[in-house]
């Protein structure tokens, strides 16, 4: 099992922004992974798409941490460093991020670290649906991966902070071609069309890479 948290920063996206917050962002990030013992792996970036949408030009960056575990997180959302942190990227955002922590079936290092990384959200209204929705994942990842000769890497899980219960899947695909020919596949779809009928899916790509730790 893994803890993984995603990260939803809300970047002010003027030319002038967006230029400091990448010209100061080596700095910057060693007030989220210098020190932080807790944090076994860490990758920043932009979303790409939004639900098939080309959403670039908005500028949403992302950020997707592995924990060691979830009082690891609690501890460091609660430190004084992280509220250094916070102050000082208080000019570049609007407001504080959104976090959402879950816990998975793996590591999402391989899908993290893969070139086309595709992160696909369930949000249900029951326990029932919420271990339907994991059985969908258990298919959908003998599919991509087992049965795939492996197309792909994938982890999924279920949120552990959010009001809603929502369930997760990370799949990092080796290229854009198996990305782009999973949207006709007919068993990938299916269940992706099942995962409807239990709540709202939403689905973003994102482009990240490793952060020093």
């Amino acid at each position: 099992m893994a803890i993984i948290e995603l990260i939803f920063p809300r970047v002010k996206t003027d030319p002038a922004t967006l230029e400091t917050l990448e010209k100061d962002w080596p700095t910057l990030s060693k007030g989220l992974t210098h020190p932080n013992p807790g944090l076994l792996h860490a990758f920043r970036g932009w979303v790409l798409t939004e639900d098939g949408k080309d959403v670039r030009e908005r500028h949403h960056e992302f950020l997707l941490f592995e924990w060691n575990a979830a009082n690891s997180f609690h501890d460091f959302v609660g430190s004084e460093q992280f509220a250094a942190f916070a102050s000082s990227v208080r000019p570049l955002v609007t407001g504080p991020p959104t976090l959402q922590l879950f816990e998975t079936s793996f590591s999402p290092k391989d899908a993290a670290s893969a070139p086309v990384v595709q992160i696909i959200r369930t949000q249900v209204s029951s326990l029932e649906d919420a271990a339907a929705s994991l059985q969908v994942w258990k298919k959908m990842y003998s599919l991509l991966v087992s049965e795939g000769g492996g197309r792909a890497c994938a982890t999924f899980g279920t949120s552990l902070n959010l009001e809603e219960t929502t369930i997760v899947g990370i799949i990092g695909w080796l290229n854009l071609e198996d990305h782009n020919r999973a949207s006709w596949d007919g068993d990938f779809l299916n269940y992706l069309n099942t995962l409807k009928s239990f709540g709202r899916v939403s689905s973003i790509t994102v482009d990240i890479d490793a952060m020093e730790m």
